[in-house]
């Protein structure tokens, strides 16, 4: 089907019917399913909003939005809306909705054209590439924090903040590999993390490229790579408590080559 994609140009508010698929003639056929389904993205995105006042800490009366609270907090409104149920969504693929959910968050216009300003609060700061990439062919990259934020929804806020020290980079570095994106695999790294000193938890939630949460990424991989030796049985293949144990053997040895 379609999704409707709001823009405002200077204050002149607008719409356009888009689709990821093929369409005989244009994409506005599936114009009534689109505005049914943006009615239910206001819903979405105020149960996202609400989420997010709880959670977030403030300091001198000002919110401190966190990238991974606010990423998880859409990534869960998402599936607890169950709009990829969506007429409107049927055979589309999730960056579409994506397209759709950042432009309404973002320009803060609910389905009757009103505004909501406090939706905006929802886009992390620097996740602004979908403003200039609408025609780009990577334009997955462009919505990789509702993607990270979509794969987090299964996971208690919590146990995923823990794992990834309240950092969207590392949330991303782990997601950016296939073979470890399985939920047991999260929680067989926590099971690890909160076996560890304070110091190396410390050091687990550092994002350098180089150093930091990536070492054990890096050690991870090596163990599940997605192809060659060892790519046939992955994570969600072996029963918890093997699991487990595989997990803390290489994460063991990773942190005490690193801090040989």
């Amino acid at each position: 089907m379609a999704v409707l994609v709001w823009s405002d140009r200077g204050s002149i508010l607008g719409n356009t019917i888009r689709s990821g698929r093929r369409v005989a003639l244009s994409a506005e056929e599936y114009r009534a399913e689109a505005e049914a389904l943006d009615m239910q993205l206001d819903a979405l995105l105020d149960m996202a909003w609400h989420t997010l006042t709880v959670i977030t800490e403030h300091k001198d009366g000002k919110p401190r939005f966190n990238t991974f609270e606010q990423v998880w907090v859409l990534g869960r409104a998402v599936h607890i809306s169950e709009v990829m149920r969506h007429e409107a969504m049927l055979g589309e693929l999730r960056t579409t909705l994506w397209q759709a959910l950042t432009a309404k968050a973002w320009y803060g216009i609910r389905h009757d054209a009103t505004r909501d300003p406090r939706w905006r609060e929802l886009i992390p700061a620097g996740k602004n590439q979908w403003r200039t990439r609408t025609d780009d062919k990577r334009l997955d990259r462009a919505y990789d924090f509702l993607e990270v934020g979509f794969w987090l929804r299964d996971q208690q806020l919590h146990d995923a903040g823990e794992v990834f020290g309240w950092e969207f980079s590392n949330a991303r570095k782990l997601y950016l590999r296939p073979t470890l994106r399985s939920l047991t695999l999260r929680t067989a790294l926590l099971h690890w993390l909160r076996r560890q000193t304070p110091d190396i938890r410390e050091f687990a939630k550092v994002t350098q490229t180089t150093d930091g949460f990536i070492v054990f990424v890096k050690a991870l991989n090596d163990r599940f790579p997605a192809r060659g030796p060892g790519s046939a049985l992955l994570p969600q293949h072996y029963p918890d408590d093997e699991l487990r144990a595989i997990v803390c053997e290489v994460l063991d040895v990773a942190r005490d080559a690193h801090f040989s």
